[in-house]
């Protein structure tokens, strides 16, 4: 301890008045002892002279020494021995005396503060001296107590804050769950406006999304708007407010401007959004608050960022789906469309003259117009699977295959049954399962015969799709083809099984066998 703090504790240590001070006492104690002694002897000593000097007839202790010599020694005796006996009774009476005053001074509050000592020690944050005594050992039970005292109220303040991190830990993992279940943003904000409530240190929130064009776009709001004030205006353009240097310390980016606190809702180094809460009037914003705030600054950061990131991937899906329309159409439908044009206009050619020629011109017109219309069919089909609930399972698989056919140039197997009783979630995924397969057939087998078959078996559906292509090695990964994953995935959220039988040369058979009555989650497919 440095002289500066022991003068410091000097300074401030309780000062004991000197008639409680324990040396004192005790020193009177013994004083007491000697002075009760000293006059006991001297009375009893002179109350045996006394009874010598009467029984000798004399009337003074003048004469004591004479009346001694005159008196017989059985007499002499008998005063001596009346005299030591009253002297040491005096004496243990005195002695016990002082052994109760010293007990009760020095060896009870030592042996009450022991007690004390040892079940604080043993973790029992109760236990208390409580002596009234003014003495030494009095002011050190006293300090005992305070120290126990703090001791309690430090460890009912640490227990507070593991119960409030735990509370504040649980709900930012819900806030997770919440924006990791969910592309839809309105819930998302809805759930991070209502955790910022409810720690109860906040009146009212609102979170804004900033757009490319620097405009802030309200997503959601909880509470009176007056008391958000204007910080997020500031916060959108991390204004610079040395006030706020300090919060910045905890926080990052944030303004503050009274109860008013506004934070920057940032995600790969730039702002996508801003944060605005109002405190209770006059509470302002402690450590914790602020550390809460910004960790619900973070995961509103990562909302946004999230739904951003969905939507773009949204959009590039349907870029892809129109591209991969565009071929289709490319490939198939405006070539047999271009077909139908030469053919008739060969027919017209021919029209006043070779009127079987035209015929045949006219019938291979009726064929590609019809041929046309089938693969139109199954484009439609492919971009509109609501359309599995008007043609069924057995149908849409049907539909499938007259694609392939007309398409690809593929001969195609069926052996379909009748159409099950199976949930439509459970019919999609299944269709989704047979058309990925197929899609696998056309890019990779190089087949030239495909068979699809599916029926009940007992409580189960089977669906098998076999082809005669190039079959690859089912040892190996494929990485980047999640065609399989996929698959896998799908059939297991129905709790049926997907297994793949293939060998290089010896063609690829995909067989899926599902529980019948499965159903498939609500959001249709992993």
């Amino acid at each position: 301890m440095t002289p500066e703090a022991t003068n410091a504790v000097d300074a401030g240590a309780p000062t004991t008045a000197w008639y409680h001070s324990l040396s004192n006492r005790l020193t009177l104690l013994l004083l007491g002892v000697v002075l009760v002694l000293a006059i006991a002897t001297g009375v009893l000593l002179w109350r045996g002279l006394a009874t010598v000097t009467a029984v000798a007839g004399d009337d003074g202790l003048a004469g004591a020494a004479a009346a001694v010599s005159v008196v017989d020694e059985a007499t002499v005796a008998a005063v001596v021995r009346s005299t030591l006996v009253n002297l040491a009774v005096v004496v243990a009476v005195t002695l016990l005396a002082a052994a109760a005053f010293s007990r009760a001074l020095l060896v009870d509050p030592l042996a009450r503060l022991t007690h004390a000592s040892r079940a604080l020690a043993a973790g029992d944050l109760s236990a208390r001296a409580d002596l009234a005594d003014r003495s030494e050992v009095g002011e050190l039970a006293r300090a005992f107590d305070a120290m126990a005292d703090n001791l309690a109220a430090a460890q009912t303040e640490l227990e507070l804050r593991v119960a409030t991190r735990t509370a504040e830990l649980r709900a930012l993992l819900s806030l997770s769950n919440t924006i990791a279940l969910t592309t839809d943003l309105k819930p998302q904000v809805d759930a991070i406006l209502s955790q910022v409530l409810a720690g109860e240190r906040v009146v009212a929130a609102e979170v804004h999304e900033l757009e490319p064009t620097g405009k802030l776009v309200l997503l959601g709001r909880v509470g009176a708007e007056a008391a958000l004030g204007s910080a997020r205006s500031d916060a959108a353009g991390a204004a610079s407010d040395p006030l706020a240097e300090p919060v910045r310390a905890i926080v990052p980016h944030a303004v503050v401007q009274g109860d008013h606190l506004a934070l920057p809702l940032r995600a790969r180094d730039r702002v996508v959004g801003v944060l605005s809460v109002g405190a209770r009037p006059g509470a302002g914003w402690d450590e914790e608050s602020l550390r809460w705030v910004g960790g619900l600054a973070a995961q509103a950061a990562v909302a946004l960022e999230n739904n951003r990131l969905y939507e773009l991937a949204r959009d590039e899906a349907a870029e892809e789906e129109r591209r991969h329309l565009a071929r289709e159409l490319h490939d198939s439908v405006s070539q047999a469309i271009y077909s139908v044009v030469l053919t008739a206009h060969a027919a017209e050619r021919q029209l006043g003259g070779d009127t079987e020629a035209v015929r045949r011109g006219l019938q291979g017109v009726i064929e590609l117009a019809e041929a046309a219309l089938a693969e139109m069919r199954a484009l439609i089909f492919e971009l509109r699977p609501e359309a599995l609930a008007e043609v069924g399972l057995m149908g849409a698989l049907h539909r499938q295959l007259d694609g392939l056919e007309l398409r690809h140039s593929l001969r195609t197997v069926r052996r379909l049954g009748p159409e099950p009783d199976l949930p439509f979630m459970t019919k999609q995924v299944l269709l989704r399962v047979a058309q990925e397969a197929l899609h696998n057939v056309v890019k990779h087998a190089s087949a030239t015969t495909v068979t699809v078959a599916a029926g009940l078996e007992g409580r189960t559906l089977e669906l098998s799709v076999l082809d005669d292509g190039v079959g690859f090695d089912t040892t190996r990964a494929y990485p980047g083809h999640l065609g399989l994953t996929s698959m896998h995935e799908r059939v297991a959220a129905l709790g049926g099984s997907l297994r793949v039988d293939s060998a290089p040369g010896n063609g690829t058979a995909v067989r899926v066998s599902v529980p019948f009555g499965a159903e498939a989650p609500a959001d249709g497919a992993p």
